[in-house]
């Protein structure tokens, strides 16, 4: 598989994690929406998003309180940067230049995929989610 197989925009159907014991963990809820998108230059971003999020009480989005602030953040994950293939692997390497977690930026996320179809699986290596060590399942379908 080339990368050029990747190239387009990806609708999220699925954002869960599992634990070591199978216990799924969905962090933003069923209804989790999200986008990922590939170009041909080698650029990739991706946001997920909690729409249940609270509003602010403002329509300022500079002066949310901490508990607006924090619930704001907890719902949205967002990065970009680019990406290349490990086909002997098979895994997806994001090399992240910026992202709404700041420990994310400046790092390598190695993810597995399957791509069937109109169909992309990513699946994380295990990291850490609320003290829990998870393994990570998104399921993506090619809009265009």
């Amino acid at each position: 598989m080339n990368r050029n197989e990747l190239v387009g925009i990806w609708k999220l159907l699925s954002y869960e994690f599992r634990l070591s014991d199978g216990i799924v963990i969905r962090p933003m809820g069923q209804g989790v929406q999200g986008i990922l998108m590939y170009d041909p230059g080698g650029w990739m971003s991706l946001q997920i998003i909690d729409p249940e999020r609270p509003k602010f009480a403002t329509n300022d989005w500079m002066s949310g309180t901490p508990e607006e602030a924090k619930a704001a953040l907890d719902g949205f994950m967002a990065y970009y940067g680019t990406f290349e293939l490990n086909e002997q692997k098979g895994t997806i390497i994001h090399h992240i230049q910026g992202s709404s977690f700041p420990n994310w930026c400046g790092i390598d996320r190695e993810q597995f995929f399957e791509l069937k179809d109109n169909h992309l699986t990513l699946l994380t290596l295990p990291t850490m989610l609320s003290g829990e060590q998870v393994v990570g399942q998104l399921s993506w379908e090619r809009l265009k």
